[in-house]
């Protein structure tokens, strides 16, 4: 029961960017997909598809992160159809949308590249008077 598990795990990690169909996923481990959701959930503590929903949220956010392609590619090269799937997925996963997860991520990886002597200027600017 335990190598089914893994070995399924390790399959969904392998293929996370492919169109998988859990029934498929199923008959290549040689289970039924009721077996194979009570073992991989008895296992992992969350069912085949979320696990491989999860995975795939996960790849999206470092492509978010590390890549400047657009969310409709992102999309795509995480394994979803659909971009009204992805944005809705990947807002009930991070709360927010891949859109802003970007520009979150783009402004904390900016914030302190002023410098020790520039920072306090820029968080609060002198202000002159005239």
């Amino acid at each position: 029961m335990r190598e089914h598990a893994e070995q399924v795990r390790a399959y969904l990690e392998a293929n996370l960017t492919q169109d998988l169909d859990m029934n498929a996923v199923a008959r290549a481990a040689s289970l039924s997909p009721f077996y194979l959701t009570r073992i991989f959930k008895q296992r992992y503590g969350v069912p085949p598809y979320r696990y491989l929903i999860g995975l795939r949220i996960n790849y999206a956010s470092d492509l978010l992160r590390d890549s400047s392609l657009s969310v409709t590619q992102i999309c795509h090269r995480s394994g979803f159809n659909s971009l009204s799937h992805f944005i809705t997925t990947f807002r009930n996963h991070t709360g927010m949308s891949p859109s802003q997860y970007r520009r979150v991520v783009d402004w904390e990886q900016d914030a302190g590249r002023f410098g020790q002597e520039t920072e306090p200027l820029v968080e609060t600017p002198r202000r002159m008077n005239f």
